[in-house]
């Protein structure tokens, strides 16, 4: 009789460039791309898991068409004693990296465990902005709010079992870099599209389109709106905070990661300055 393999619980870091796919979680009875599924087929072709249940298998987000992450965490069980982040990545398409692994607890979940989630926006700076006034009106969301003006949700929501549209938003910075607003948000979880609705709502206070007032209508629910979501290419899923948990980074992998990013990086700040010379 065969000796049944020991299993044991992995996290995983993960990061990936949104662009090309149709958002990190597989979509059932699509062919679509996406960020979960080139995940999986690594894992199933290096022998690490055989599928989603038998893995045990979590994710600590779920982003949106279009969005990336530095920071993504996943954690399944493995009977793989030798994983390393730097033999999935050779399996991994290069806007797909795994950088660093933790052997947590066995009942590790990498949603249901996670403390806060941070986002970072990138908002293309206008000249109409008035930072002042968005940090004046980013302060009426701190604090646990009903934000339903601020999401879409869609059949079996995003992150949670139930449907509840209450979440605690811990803090939002906005600063101004080069030629960008940068806008963080911390919480201790996210509805679908809310950052990108806050950020739009943000936007419009800072072009005096809107005013606090409407802010405050809006989470108080005596204002009912539907707000168009910033952009998906802007957001980045940051980092995802855990108690007691300690990630071990490849360092080799992390090396080769930069390499392909500088590429792309060269290639894209040309392409913005080409697009400028002929706008």
């Amino acid at each position: 009789m065969e000796e049944e393999k020991i299993k044991e619980r992995v996290a995983l870091k993960i990061g990936y460039l949104g662009t090309n796919y149709h958002g990190f979680q597989i979509q059932p009875q699509s062919e679509l791309p996406t960020i979960e599924g080139e995940l999986f087929e690594a894992l199933k072709k290096l022998d690490v898991i055989e599928d989603r249940k038998s893995a045990n298998y979590s994710a600590a987000g779920r982003t949106d068409k279009g969005v990336h992450a530095l920071a993504q965490v996943v954690s399944f069980d493995t009977s793989n004693p030798n994983l390393t982040p730097r033999m999935i990545n050779s399996m991994l398409p290069d806007d797909i990296w795994a950088y660093a692994l933790a052997k947590p607890h066995s009942g590790f979940n990498a949603r249901k465990d996670a403390v806060s989630r941070e986002y970072r926006y990138f908002l293309f700076f206008q000249t109409d902005l008035d930072i002042t006034r968005m940090r004046e009106a980013s302060e009426l969301f701190i604090g646990v709010r009903d934000l339903s003006n601020f999401s879409q949700l869609q059949g079996h929501d995003h992150e949670v079992e139930s449907h509840s549209t209450i979440r605690e938003i811990k803090r939002i910075d906005i600063g101004k870099r080069n030629l960008f607003v940068i806008i963080d948000i911390e919480a201790s979880g996210f509805l679908r599209k809310m950052v990108r609705k806050i950020v739009s709502a943000l936007r419009m206070v800072g072009s005096d389109i809107k005013d606090k007032r409407w802010i405050e209508a809006l989470l108080e629910l005596r204002l009912k709106e539907e707000i168009e979501p910033a952009p998906a290419f802007g957001l980045v899923l940051k980092n995802v905070s855990y108690r007691d948990i300690k990630f071990v980074e490849d360092e080799y992998a992390k090396r080769r990661i930069v390499e392909r990013l500088k590429k792309d990086l060269v290639l894209h700040a040309t392409m913005a300055e080409v697009l400028g010379d002929m706008v």
